[in-house]
């Protein structure tokens, strides 16, 4: 008799449990469907607002359908080896206010930051002049990795035309010379070859900028 009393109560705590299991999970689940519109539509903002401080100029931006397609048969590391890691996200096409086109603006990823995957808009003009730069999402050590988002290390990038970025220990002095983080050389290293993933491709394979063919 004791036992099947253990043995009922035993069952009776397991209902319990798989009933409270069940229930966090539905709340669970219930609160994400509400959630995740807004979380999404708050991601869409401050992606476009990071693409406006990267290129100022852009009234209006589009999808370029045939650099985005031409991705899926890309290794980045073919181009150079210091891609690697880098994922290009999005490429975009600007135009100013009387819809001609101006440049580019590209979403880039890089899983090389010291903590976490960071990414980052590159507005591009068609002279081949990096107009802005902004980071879109960045978790990396406070006082450290995280002085990347200062103005004083974005700006760097802005308004230089070149075709690759390079980091320096010494201070920069020409306008392809990036100033590594003190404390954060892979952080920097991550960021600059992120930037310079996407600029590369874009030389590479846009026509609008004298590359190869797009087919």
């Amino acid at each position: 008799m004791e036992n099947n009393k253990k043995k009922s109560s035993i069952l009776k705590d397991a209902l319990a449990l798989f009933i409270i299991t069940l229930v966090s999970g539905f709340a669970l689940s219930f609160v994400y469907e509400i959630t995740k519109d807004p979380i999404k539509a708050q991601e869409n903002a401050k992606k476009l607002e990071g693409y406006q401080v990267a290129f100022s100029e852009a009234e209006k931006i589009e999808t370029d359908e045939d650099l985005t397609l031409q991705l899926e048969n890309i290794n980045l590391t073919d181009l150079d080896a210091t891609y690697a890691g880098v994922t290009i996200d999005e490429i975009n096409k600007a135009y100013d206010g009387n819809d001609q086109m101006i440049g580019y603006i590209i979403k880039v990823s890089t899983t090389k930051g010291y903590k976490d995957v960071i990414s980052v808009a590159i507005g591009y003009s068609l002279d081949g002049t990096v107009k802005g730069f902004e980071i879109l999402s960045i978790n990396e050590t406070a006082g450290l990795g995280m002085n990347a988002n200062q103005p004083e290390f974005k700006n760097q990038f802005s308004n230089k035309k070149v075709e690759q970025f390079v980091t320096t220990k010494t201070g920069a002095t020409a306008d392809n010379e990036i100033d590594i983080i003190s404390g954060a050389t892979i952080t920097t290293d991550a960021i600059v070859y992120a930037v310079n993933a996407g600029i590369g491709y874009l030389q590479e394979f846009s026509t609008e900028l004298g590359g190869g063919s797009n087919e």
